[in-house]
């Protein structure tokens, strides 16, 4: 037993490291995820900063690490995608047909995958993390603070890249993957992303608070300016393993349905 854990744990990070090689040799994958957010970033904090002095902002030390936890998310978000177009596109290609066929359990497929945009998050989240230091972000919450939130964004880019992977094994489609990458931004704008939850209109405010996505940015926030007023960070835990481990669920779920029709 233990034997035949270490052979799939070794399954998980192989497909981890290739997922993240690929990752890194394909631009059209790796420009959008590191560049996009960053570029969102600068337009929210320069065109959205004189909404600091409205009555309900909150008082906060700095506008730009207020505003950073929503890139974190964004970046949670384009990474999870790029896995479900991975998959599809190994899928088209016949590699993962491949897999299938070798002797080692299904749900190593998908977790290797994830492995992958865990470590492709994680990264992420470091380097918006630096960059939005060197342009002026203060971060109250500290160190412990930052790495919190970008441990809370990675595992939330866990729970997309499960519902995405999912629907690539599904659909089997890449072209499909890659029409949705528009809509993943209505998770991103259904949250309070760059804005507190209370300065939302009301439609939006509502439906925030039955998007994950809000209690995992906010927690974030809260690491990171180091007030819990901001954001629950154990609320933002649960609903991001909440979310990761159901999507994950849903990836398997629909491998082994792929096996079976096979």
């Amino acid at each position: 037993m233990i034997g035949g854990a270490a052979r799939e744990s070794r399954v998980v990070g192989a497909l981890g490291r290739r997922g993240l090689s690929v990752q890194f040799r394909r631009a059209q994958l790796l420009m959008p995820t590191f560049v996009l957010p960053l570029l969102v970033l600068a337009v929210i904090a320069s065109g959205t900063r004189a909404g600091r002095d409205l009555e309900a902002f909150p008082e906060v030390s700095s506008f730009l690490g207020f505003v950073v936890p929503g890139t974190l998310l964004q970046g949670a978000l384009l990474a999870g995608l790029t896995s479900g177009i991975a998959i599809a596109s190994d899928i088209e290609s016949g590699f993962f047909d491949r897999l299938l066929a070798a002797p080692v359990r299904r749900s190593s497929l998908v977790l290797g995958r994830l492995a992958g945009t865990l470590g492709l998050a994680v990264l992420q989240a470091a380097w918006f993390l630096l960059i939005a230091l060197v342009f002026g972000a203060h971060y109250d919450g500290g160190v412990l603070g930052a790495l919190g939130a970008a441990g809370l964004a990675s595992i939330a880019a866990i729970g997309i890249g499960g519902l995405a992977c999912a629907i690539a094994i599904r659909t089997g489609s890449m072209s499909l993957m890659q029409s949705i990458f528009p809509f993943v931004f209505v998770f991103l704008f259904t949250a309070p992303a760059f804005f507190p939850r209370d300065l939302l209109t009301p439609t939006l405010h509502d439906v925030s608070a039955f998007n994950p996505l809000t209690y995992v940015v906010e927690g974030a926030r809260g690491l990171l300016q180091g007030d819990t007023a901001l954001g629950d960070p154990w609320l933002g835990l649960l609903a991001a393993v909440a979310l990761a481990a159901g999507a994950t669920l849903l990836a398997i779920l629909a491998l082994a349905d792929r096996a079976r029709r096979s």
